[in-house]
């Protein structure tokens, strides 16, 4: 139980460690927003490194691979309920906000038309900051969320246990082979940005990604949790999320 405990924490590792994050926070915004809107624009599902192109009942793809990974298990990972991937993403950001701030926020999805972006150097990173042309007066802050892409893939992997020895002659005869994990990790990356709507300011922006490792099928929930991370990330330090 234990090598699996700590092959599990290295598969998680593999997944979080590595990561082009990065996070501007203003220092001044100390105010708390009387009302919030919340604009995003439509996720990419990307199953196996290749983009899922819809999510239709059908499952419409031009990749029958992304098809055949769908179908390998008992029933689809992706249930009914994704069918419209930017209707779940809605419902789940406006979920989160919920339960985890009392500024009142509307969740709207906005056509990538609609936003332009300036390039950011972030530490040597470029990071593409969205923006829209106009902004209502009827809310206090505007958070963008752009060039969403949710991930999701499976995992094997095998635990080397270091070599094995001859019992007799106490010399190593290779290799010993660990145990198998099998599961899936998901992903949600984005852009963001959180506009003051008065003064047109950029009170917090970057990329963020947040990832896990799933022992068993995942898909809509691990979106979820990855989805409700990446929110409290971007909201967690600013006034937005304090019940104050």
């Amino acid at each position: 139980m234990k090598t699996k405990l700590v092959a599990l924490c290295l598969l998680v590792l593999l997944f979080v460690g590595c990561s082009s994050e990065r996070q501007f926070l203003d220092a001044d915004w100390t105010q708390k927003p009387a009302k919030m809107k919340i604009l995003f624009t439509k996720p990419k599902v990307i199953v196996g490194g290749t983009e899922f192109k819809s999510t239709s009942p059908d499952y419409e793809s031009t990749s029958n691979a992304i098809i055949e990974w769908f179908f390998k298990s008992d029933e689809p990972e992706i249930p009914e309920a994704m069918e419209v991937i930017s209707d779940w993403f809605r419902a789940k950001i406006d979920n989160v906000m919920q339960f985890n701030s009392n500024v009142p926020s509307v969740v709207e999805r906005v056509s990538k038309k609609n936003i332009s972006r300036d390039t950011e150097n972030m530490d040597g990173v470029e990071v593409k900051i969205p923006k829209v042309q106009a902004m209502s007066d009827s809310f206090d802050v505007y958070l963008i969320l752009d060039e969403i892409e949710m991930h999701i893939s499976k995992v094997v992997t095998t635990m080397n246990m270091g070599p094995a020895y001859n019992p007799s002659t106490g010399m190593p005869m290779g290799g010993a082979i660990g145990p198998t994990f099998k599961g899936e990790s998901t992903r949600i990356d984005a852009n963001y940005v959180v506009y003051d709507v008065k003064t047109g300011k950029r009170l917090a922006y970057g990329h963020l990604e947040d990832s896990m490792y799933h022992e068993d099928v995942a898909a809509e929930t691990g979106w979820y949790d990855n989805l409700r991370q990446l929110m409290l990330r971007i909201l967690g330090t600013t006034p937005v999320t304090r019940f104050k």
